[in-house]
């Protein structure tokens, strides 16, 4: 094992666009993430927002923090629950919506109590797309595919998209919203493969056929939509599905993945907060890579290599079982993780431009709520330490070398062997006069001395350090401390191109230099 850690960054290397959409996010009504939490149902003892009228509803903490994490894309309102979700539900003055239950995740022999609420549609499409630019997002919805029709699918994208001297756009005039509200990303069914899917197609043949349905009556309101078919894991079905549907009716291909999903275990069992689970999280990013490798590996070979198809990553996140998705909390190893994964999409989002953490509020929130107040996660802060510090242009040529170890098979996550301790990404402004570097250090319980050697960038002398760290790593933000963990800044003197840095262990380090 070496006993130092050198890293190179070459900054006159080759570069590589990151596309602002790996820094999105998805809602579903699913436990309390819309229920109770986007919007308040019960009362609490924190304002309401105060803001735009069709928002009366959300709490301003929540709008604030949501608004303030910026995320560039927002998926609704599924999920599972996007193929039993009837959208023509959840329009019009509020109190003559429909309450509906929640088919898509009321099985009492299956799930917890509170994980499928009753539906009151309070916040519906107007809200949701309201709250989207509101917060400067760009809207994504899922079309109802599994017990819904394409006539459906392409009223909704009418109401949306089209003028008022169509019906359905005529009708959104009448619900106070003269101007479209161009939504230009549009899935067809979720994880449509799978047996817990309400329409599930067990062949992709006929995935296809009736996609395609949905797809041309869509693109007949609006052509300029991008639309986005249910990728899976398995290659036949992939490419099976891209061969019937032809490149010109799919601009993307998604995908879903969670760690370390415990399902197997009891669905009481508590967040493994152990060394164990630890390493194979620390361990398990690079599986992120080979997935998007192999989608796209059968994206080509369907489609050839110069396709426009891309993919999208549209559900990311920490699962631990099931529970989670009604209310979860997350602790400093899930940050670190968030920020393993997240430079995962920077150096591939070329082939994946688009990643959805899932989910946004409670439901394997990045934010958690009560009555009082807000928690927000470690994985809330690492998703916003990326989008507010770091910039669009990867470095490619970054060495690296490090001290290893191994982990144990953990959930779905295998063993693995010479895992580096540091993982770093480098990102440059357009300029090329600001650089942002981006540490992380797995170890468990050491502090790392990293000799860092910049080639073609003369740093100004003082620089800024942001830090994701604290005592432990399975240390939370909670209702009696809610900002035990935060993002700590701190300056930094005597920046050079050779320099020295000690990494706290279980951290992220943020280096950020300005060119002399």
């Amino acid at each position: 094992m070496s006993r130092e850690n050198n890293i190179v960054v070459d900054v006159e290397s080759k570069k590589k666009s990151i596309n602002p959409m790996i820094y999105s996010n998805f809602i579903e009504h699913l436990g309390e993430c819309i229920h109770n939490g986007i919007w308040a149902y019960d009362p609490v003892n924190v304002p309401l927002f105060k803001g735009n009228p069709k928002l009366k509803g959300m709490r301003e903490d929540v709008f604030n923090a949501v608004k303030n994490l910026k995320p560039t894309v927002l998926r609704a309102f599924g999920g599972c629950y996007s193929d039993v979700y009837h959208w023509k539900d959840a329009i019009g003055s509020r109190d003559s919506r429909k309450t509906v239950k929640n088919i898509a995740w009321n099985d009492p022999n299956l799930l917890p109590e509170g994980t499928g609420p009753d539906i009151e549609n309070q916040f519906g499409i107007d809200e949701f797309l309201t709250l989207c630019e509101e917060i400067s997002a760009k809207p994504y919805l899922n079309v109802n595919y599994g017990t819904g029709t394409p006539e459906e699918a392409a009223d909704w994208v009418e109401y949306c998209n089209c003028s008022t001297n169509t019906k359905y756009g005529a009708l959104r005039a009448k619900y106070r919203r003269k101007e479209p509200y161009n939504v230009q990303f549009w899935g067809i069914a979720n994880e449509i493969y799978g047996f817990w899917e309400r329409g599930y197609e067990k062949k992709p043949e006929n995935y296809a056929k009736k996609y395609l349905e949905f797809a041309k009556q869509m693109r007949e309101k609006d052509p300029t939509i991008k639309l986005f078919a249910c990728g899976w894991e398995n290659s036949k079905w992939n490419q099976t599905l891209l061969k019937n549907i032809g490149e010109d009716w799919v601009d993307y291909l998604t995908i879903h993945r969670y760690f370390p999903n415990l399902f197997a275990k009891a669905s009481g069992e508590k967040h493994p907060d152990k060394p164990k689970c630890y390493h194979a999280l620390m361990a398990s990013a690079p599986l992120i890579e080979q997935y998007i490798n192999h989608t796209w590996e059968d994206i080509i070979t369907a489609l050839g290599k110069n396709t426009h198809v891309r993919i999208a990553f549209d559900e990311w996140g920490v699962w631990y079982v099931f529970k989670d998705v009604i209310k979860s909390n997350y602790n400093l190893q899930d940050g670190l993780w968030t920020a393993l994964v997240l430079m995962n999409f920077q150096k591939m989002s070329d082939k994946c431009p688009m990643a959805n953490w899932s989910q946004l509020v409670n439901c394997l929130g990045a934010i958690q709520t009560d009555p009082d107040g807000l928690i927000l996660t470690p994985i809330y802060l690492a998703l916003k330490l990326f989008k507010d510090h770091t910039y669009y242009n990867l470095i490619e040529d970054l060495d690296i070398k490090c001290e290893t170890f191994d982990s144990r098979r953990y959930g779905r996550i295998p063993k693995s062997e010479n895992v580096p301790y540091i993982d770093c990404n480098a990102t440059i402004n357009d300029k090329e006069d600001k650089l942002s570097i981006m540490f992380v250090n797995k170890h468990f319980t050491n502090n790392l001395i990293v000799n860092l050697e910049l080639k073609s960038f003369n740093p100004s002398e003082q620089g800024e350090i942001i830090e994701l760290n604290s005592e432990s790593p399975f240390d939370y933000n909670t209702i009696e401390n809610r900002n035990k963990i935060k993002l700590k800044h701190k300056k930094v003197e005597e920046c050079k191109s050779k320099m020295t840095l000690e990494l706290p262990a279980h951290s992220v380090v943020l280096l950020k230099l300005n060119k002399k």
